[in-house]
């Protein structure tokens, strides 16, 4: 690994399932500072474009892992198939290269504890499994879940338990799963869900499950009761969704963001519409503890 920081220019926008290794389809960036109005809806201010760095490659899977610090999945045209894990720093405009090693990196995620984060890893024999990294990129990392493979998402919902998504085989739905890092076998829990886990307090998660093809659900799921619970219909063929600090829930219609609050929405609220910046589609959300949210375009 290495640690490789570049000054980023981050302009105002103007108009216009991990898999084994391939090139990837081209994805943007943005970021947006969130503000809440006295109708208690969200809504986006003009969005700032972060990857102007890679205008023909992959930019994916954001995560903030504090109030300024982005972290990401990136594919440079250079880098061939390769995909690495960068960190862009919003306040000092700044990107750093986390990782640089011989097999794919996909989904940063913040570990419990603050020191390491976690990721997908696709090992030379095409496994896909969860591996550690350092936060100060003192050490080359080391898998934490060695037995347990054809992982393509994961949430941490406590420091020795992560919810995995875990990757069908031979057409078989994909699986949501509860693993104890010192448990020796995972519980599955539901099938046929998407690609989103978020984790909830109380050590709860969020997900969603496609009962149908035309009606998903966001679903939350509680460890210590082994019970699951329906929060709202999904918008359709949507799987993508991230929270906010007051337990609102964002998501995207579109070129449309969209908000639901559960216990007082009925349905999801247009927040804002992006199409005039010239993006045709939003995907992949994140939202930080003080009011901003990334979001993968195209």
């Amino acid at each position: 690994m290495i640690q490789k920081k570049m000054l980023l220019s981050f302009g105002i926008m103007v108009g216009s399932a991990c898999v084994l290794a391939q090139k990837l389809n081209h994805h943007d960036l943005i970021w947006c500072n969130l503000a809440k109005g006295t109708d208690s809806l969200w809504r986006p201010g003009a969005p700032h474009f972060l990857t102007a760095f890679n205008r023909q490659g992959y930019n994916n899977q954001p995560y903030f892992f504090s109030n300024n610090e982005l972290y990401f999945t990136a594919q440079l045209p250079e880098d061939g198939e390769q995909t690495d894990i960068y960190a862009l720093d919003l306040l000092l405009r700044t990107r750093t290269r986390v990782t640089q090693t011989p097999t794919p990196e996909y989904s940063p995620t913040p570990m419990p504890g603050g020191r390491r984060f976690s990721s997908v890893r696709v090992e030379a024999d095409g496994s896909q499994r969860l591996w550690s990294f350092p936060i100060d990129r003192s050490d080359n990392g080391r898998p934490e879940l060695p037995n347990i493979t054809g992982i393509g998402y994961h949430c941490w919902l406590r420091d020795t338990l992560l919810a995995l998504f875990i990757v069908g085989e031979n057409n078989a739905p994909h699986t949501l799963q509860i693993a104890g890092i010192r448990s020796k076998k995972p519980q599955r829990v539901a099938s046929n869900i998407g690609r989103c886990l978020a984790a909830l307090p109380q050590g709860r998660l969020a997900f969603v499950q496609k009962a149908t093809e035309q009606t998903w659900y966001l679903k939350t799921y509680d460890p210590t009761k082994n019970l699951s619970d329906i929060v709202a219909k999904m918008p359709t063929g949507v799987e993508d969704f991230a929270m906010l600090p007051d337990g609102a829930i964002l998501s995207s219609m579109g070129t449309q963001l969209v908000q639901y609050r559960p216990g007082r929405d009925t349905d999801w609220k247009p927040i804002a519409d992006f199409a005039k910046y010239g993006i045709k589609s939003i995907s992949r959300i994140a939202a930080s503890k003080d009011g901003k949210v990334a979001m993968v375009v195209e």
